[in-house]
């Protein structure tokens, strides 16, 4: 009786969360990271510290729903490269730079069903 409730009780907090944020498997920059119906928001900070260096990020999406979208924002929170990921798969190369300081890449996901795939890129 006990094992069959952890057990109901595990799949109904999947549920929730599946129907909620969405499952996300990996770490996003470190490892591919699954997703299913992912939703909300994610932010991730890179610094750069030397004048006319670049920053930001490069990989692939491969998703089978939904749409994730990627914005990296330069130090002052100007957008300086975006993509967006409908169902397929694509390359993505988001890159700014030019001015030391604190780089944002914000990651939004709409229901999004596939793999992300993202690396840290320092030109």
């Amino acid at each position: 009786m006990g094992v069959r409730f952890l057990l109901l009780a595990l799949v109904a907090a999947l549920l929730l969360l599946y129907f909620t944020f969405g499952l996300r498997f990996g770490y996003v920059t470190l490892t591919p990271t699954h997703l299913l119906n992912a939703q909300g928001q994610n932010q991730y900070a890179f610094e750069l510290y030397e004048d006319g260096k670049a920053v930001g990020v490069t990989g692939t999406c491969s998703g089978r729903s939904g749409q994730v979208t990627l914005r990296l924002l330069d130090p002052s929170g100007t957008e300086v490269a975006g993509q967006s990921c409908p169902p397929g798969t694509w390359s993505l190369n988001l890159l700014g730079g030019g001015h030391p300081g604190i780089y944002r890449l914000i990651v939004d996901f709409k229901h999004y069903t596939g793999t992300l795939s993202l690396k840290e890129t320092r030109e």
